[in-house]
């Protein structure tokens, strides 16, 4: 008889992403379990449509605790793991299902893609990579990091999380003696490449992340949560203090560590020890470029300019595709009223990146600060080509500015309403639409 195979998942408000998420699973999974922490939207009757096994969990500050329900209402002899905001494509799903086979290993590891819309984004080893393509639904998104995790294993006693955040089964399997194979499947993850969404969320995660550091100081893991959520909200004494504890326990480690940390540090103005923990940080080809754009920041910060702008010229060279460095060096020319010269080497950019978000946003914003709407609103419209949901209603409504100007009022209209189908509360929209006459709309 062929093993049975779980889908185990938590799950609050995902009705724009669940549906995708379970119909890229039809025909691998015998059962699928959905734990509900307290959703207000359809998430419920979406899964339900789709036959999930629907239980409800009150939300207690704990993924794990979330997580392990998940696992207890599973019946199955292998569990699988995904979020809403993941897919599974059919060479994954053909691999996972040969792995139930192999009795010498109790757990695989499979690749979590993480979609990105810019090239500046740090992963847990270095910068990102180009999206190598083939998956539906990601064309616009140029680049990616990659990492292995536990996703797959046998359903067997004293199988539990543990982390109130960026929760893990590896302490459990250690404890266990449990064996860990790699398998060759991706798990491919979306959630990245929604940035507001993700921003939304960083304040109640840096929140958990803080509570178990308090727990558990001593756990490396937990004290590289905390950095890692400190330094997405901004709070730079808690990411140093994260950084020195993590490095007191493990010092060998990641390189997002000694970046955070020395980023940190330069924000708290001290800048010899941020110095000193970039120094300690690891080298090699494929890093370089962002080690490089970490040592301009702190170069600026002391006051060397020049060395700082001969640095971020080594990173370009180095690798075109790191865009940090095209964004800090394009901020330092418009700091200094050059917006000229930091729009051609924004465009420089993007000839090289045509797909990043970051530099897009960053040319219409020097475009917008110059103040020529013109301009501006070619920026604008070149950005929206590239993306058409991005902008946030606002390169929506500089095109559609510029064209009522030029007396353009039909085209202006199209503009609007393509804005508003993308962002139907952005309140700016809707009194621009207000303003074009009825019979253009």
């Amino acid at each position: 008889m062929a093993p049975r195979l779980s889908l185990a998942m938590i799950v609050r408000n995902e009705a724009e992403r669940l549906g995708a998420c379970l119909d890229s699973l039809q025909g691998l999974v015998d059962e699928t379990v959905v734990v509900d922490t307290g959703s207000t939207d359809a998430t419920v009757a979406i899964a339900e449509a789709r036959g999930a096994k629907v239980c409800s969990f009150a939300w207690v500050d704990d993924f794990a605790a979330a997580r392990n329900e998940s696992l207890r209402q599973c019946s199955g002899d292998w569990v699988l793991v995904l979020d809403a905001d993941e897919r599974l494509d059919a060479e994954g799903a053909a691999a996972i299902r040969a792995a139930l086979g192999r009795p010498e290993v109790e757990g695989f590891l499979l690749t979590i893609r993480n979609y990105l819309p810019s090239g500046a984004y740090l992963g847990i080893h270095g910068g990102s990579s180009p999206n190598p393509g083939g998956f539906p639904g990601t064309e616009h998104l140029a680049f990616c990091t990659e990492f292995s995790a536990l996703r797959l294993f046998r359903r067997q006693e004293g199988l539990a999380y543990t982390g109130r955040i960026h929760e893990t089964l590896d302490p459990a399997f250690d404890t266990q003696g449990w064996r860990t194979a790699p398998l060759a499947a991706v798990i491919h993850h979306l959630g990245k490449a929604e940035p507001d969404r993700e921003q939304a969320k960083q304040q109640a995660y840096f929140q958990l992340a803080q509570t178990e550091a308090r727990e558990q100081p001593g756990d490396p893991r937990v004290q590289y949560n905390l950095l890692q959520e400190a330094a997405m909200t901004g709070v730079w004494e808690a990411c140093a203090e994260a950084a020195r504890a993590f490095l007191q326990l493990r010092p060998r480690a990641p390189l997002k560590v000694f970046l955070e940390g020395a980023r940190a540090l330069r924000e708290l103005g001290r800048l010899d020890e941020a110095e000193a923990i970039l120094a300690r940080a690891p080298d090699a080809p494929d890093t370089r470029p962002i080690r490089l754009v970490a040592q301009a920041e702190l170069q600026f910060a002391r006051g060397q300019a020049d060395r700082a702008l001969s640095t971020l010229l080594e990173a370009i060279a180095a690798d075109p595709h790191s865009t940090l460095s095209f964004l800090r060096l394009g901020r330092w020319l418009q700091e200094q009223g050059d917006s000229e010269a930091a729009r051609e080497l924004l465009r420089a950019g993007l000839d090289q990146n045509p797909r990043d978000l970051l530099l897009w946003e960053a040319l219409v914003g020097v475009s917008a600060a110059e103040g020529n709407l013109s301009i501006a609103a070619r920026d604008a419209w070149d950005a929206l080509a590239a993306f058409p949901q991005g902008g946030r209603g606002l390169w929506h409504q500089m095109v559609a500015l510029a064209l009522l100007q030029a007396g353009s009022a039909p085209e202006a209209a199209v503009v609007v309403a393509r804005g508003l189908a993308a962002f139907p509360e952005e309140p700016e929209l809707r009194r621009l639409a207000a303003r074009v006459p009825p019979g253009d709309r």
